[in-house]
């Protein structure tokens, strides 16, 4: 590496160095009551993240902007669309502040270490701190997704049976949700509170659907819609048509998984066979020469 890829990287370094003293300076003592709640706590270097939002202020970066939606939909869901816009705030903000500390700490190590690689993986780094918690709540949310998916057959069998035994709808649903803590018995929770406090039954399954935002719910719950609108004359034949194709979609999910699975094991186990291989065949040359 020449001297003057040194300079440059000690330049930009600085630079950026003290900008971050500039954030660190100018956002000191702000922010307190954010980076004090129990949820900033759990991230690391929470302490700092005053710098991040104060990159936000000055940047004009504003977290109810349609550049979000897609990032609040997934918070949403995780944390419930109460704490939608402050966690999505967070996030952000967090996402920025490491990135921002990050960025010329990785400068000023590779003009110090004379590595032009080290400041470029570092300044890779960086840029995925952006995106490390977005990640994160897409794995939670897929998660959630997959549960519910698996959970969603059973629970529209025993929706079925408990209407077929002369149970009305509502009771039947309150039923199966207090008798469930998993994230659709949660769901289901909150649609049976919303309705017990006067939104109509159609409202609260859409809004149902809108929060659990998979394919297999919004066809449920149009199911449901379509018939409290009929007059639900014929929900039980309709939840049991569902109930059959929910468990097909559930063996076909399974079978998927599975078969995921075995090809995530197929490059540990051939490890495994050529570290035998080699134990056996090692040997063999060695006492032959």
């Amino acid at each position: 590496m020449n001297i003057n890829e040194s300079v440059i990287m000690a330049a930009a370094g600085t630079v950026s160095a003290l900008f971050w003293l500039f954030l660190f300076i100018r956002g000191n003592g702000k922010y307190s009551e954010i980076i004090k709640t129990k949820a900033a706590k759990e991230l690391q270097l929470h302490e700092i993240f005053f710098t991040g939002f104060e990159l936000m202020k000055i940047l004009k970066i504003n977290v109810k902007s349609g550049k979000f939606t897609e990032k609040r939909k997934n918070i949403s869901e995780i944390y419930g669309q109460r704490y939608a816009e402050f966690y999505t705030y967070l996030f952000t903000g967090a996402q920025i502040s490491y990135a921002a500390l990050l960025f010329p700490v990785s400068l000023l190590a590779g003009a110090a270490a004379g590595s032009l690689i080290t400041a470029l993986l570092g300044t890779a780094a960086s840029v995925l701190m952006l995106f490390v918690l977005d990640a994160e709540v897409r794995k939670k949310t897929e998660e959630k997704h997959e549960e519910i998916m698996c959970e969603l057959p059973d629970v529209i069998m025993r929706l079925t049976l408990l209407i077929n035994a002369g149970m009305v709808l509502r009771d039947a649903w309150s039923m199966i949700a207090e008798s469930s803590d998993t994230a659709l018995g949660r769901e289901m929770k909150q649609t049976g509170s919303d309705i017990r406090n006067g939104m109509p039954e159609i409202d609260a399954f859409n809004l149902f659907a809108e929060r659990c935002r998979t394919k297999e719910i919004r066809k449920f719950a149009g199911s449901l819609v379509q018939n409290i609108k009929k007059g639900s004359a014929g929900l039980s034949e309709s939840l049991q048509q569902l109930a059959d194709e929910q468990w097909d979609e559930k063996k076909n999910y399974v079978r998927k998984k599975a078969a995921s699975s075995e090809q995530k094991l197929l490059f540990p186990m051939l490890m495994i066979f050529v570290s035998i291989i080699m134990m056996i065949v090692v040997p063999v040359f060695t006492n032959m020469l």
